[in-house]
């Protein structure tokens, strides 16, 4: 049986509650957008439940003293092929064992392929720590342009909430097309439709390119002292290129400032 969903972080964890309460066994879940049918399949869509979604999290995080609901999150936001599926095997895993011993035992295969997947996910997060680059607006706005493997952008808004706490701020990640917006009070998600992302859109459409007409008129002038440093540290003579591209990526070029203004 195929399980659909409506893409949400809730709507998978209601599939799960809905396995598990019917005693289902699941040949796929998968968010109805990216579901291919056939008409062999057999199908159960499940509406979203978010006291259903809770119940699940807290059954879990119950079994394995909290440590279980962070990796989920994880493992849905990696949205690699079957990640669905092992949100699923991750807890039946932890019902199955109901201790956290068994977020340890990397002889099942499953737990195994979750700590390598949340591995990958915390070396993206840090990458995004590391590269991101803020524009500021002419009205005042702190903006950046990020476009991850991962769907991280849910896991580093603390980092700049506390690093940026005096600044309004966004993030924009242009693959998924939504943001992560900062008003030196508090953050919210925002997509196409939100006011302060259409304000910005032009701007952010902008970044990694020679239109500066968005920016504010001391941008370019900061710009230039980040290169100037950026050169200026670097040591020619011992450039290792084939090293440099293990920590810094050419896909996240086009969003450094130090790269494309080089």
């Amino acid at each position: 049986m195929v399980f659909i969903y409506d893409g949400s972080y809730e709507g998978l964890l209601s599939c799960i509650f809905i396995i598990f309460k019917e005693r289902k066994a699941p040949v796929a879940i998968c968010a109805e957008e990216r579901y291919q049918f056939t008409l062999l399949d057999e199908i159960t869509r499940v509406i979203t439940d978010e006291v259903a979604a809770a119940r699940v999290i807290k059954g879990v995080d119950e079994r394995t003293d909290s440590q279980a609901s962070a990796l989920i999150c994880k493992l849905f936001l990696s949205e690699l092929p079957d990640s669905e599926m092992l949100v699923y095997q991750v807890i039946q895993a932890i019902i199955h064992k109901g201790d956290a011993s068994v977020l340890e035992n990397f002889a099942n295969p499953f737990i195994l392929k979750a700590a390598q997947i949340e591995k990958m996910m915390h070396r993206e997060v840090h990458r995004m720590h590391a590269f991101v680059r803020f524009q500021k607006s002419k009205d005042g706005l702190f903006y950046a342009a990020i476009d991850p493997d991962f769907d991280v952008l849910p896991l580093i808004g603390d980092h700049f909430e506390r690093r940026y706490a005096d600044q309004s701020w966004l993030i924009f990640d242009t693959k998924r097309h939504y943001g992560l917006y900062y008003d030196q009070d508090k953050m919210t998600f925002v997509d196409a439709d939100d006011p302060i992302l259409e304000i910005n859109a032009a701007a952010l459409n902008a970044v990694g390119s020679e239109d500066d007409s968005f920016q504010d008129e001391r941008e370019l002038e900061y710009q230039a002292l980040w290169k100037n440093y950026f050169h200026a540290v670097n040591i020619s003579e011992r450039n290792n290129v084939k090293l440099h591209l293990r920590h810094v990526p050419r896909r996240y070029w086009k969003y450094l400032t130090e790269k494309h203004f080089a």
